[in-house]
């Protein structure tokens, strides 16, 4: 598997994993604002694969998901965009 198949597979992994934690917490009631950091981590996960696409055509993809949203927009998409 080359270098962008393991990408791929990392992105789709994480969709998947994203999309059984939306339905669980749904499933749980974690629709009130007590389920508000649950909430952040779905929508963080969607910024990321957002990111992640918007990156892989504009950008680079040289970063961790762990990386503070800013930094990612800043240092991997937008110094790209203004060049």
């Amino acid at each position: 598997m080359n270098e962008s198949e393991e990408a791929a597979y990392a992105q789709g992994h994480r969709a998947a994993w994203q999309k059984i934690l939306n339905e669980a917490l749904r499933q749980l009631g974690y629709d009130s604002p007590e389920g508000a950091a649950a909430r952040w981590a779905s929508e963080r996960e969607a910024a990321i694969q957002s990111l992640r696409a918007l990156c892989r055509e504009k950008g680079d993809n040289e970063w961790d998901e762990n990386l503070h949203l800013q930094d990612i927009i800043e240092q991997h998409l937008a110094n790209h965009l203004l060049r």
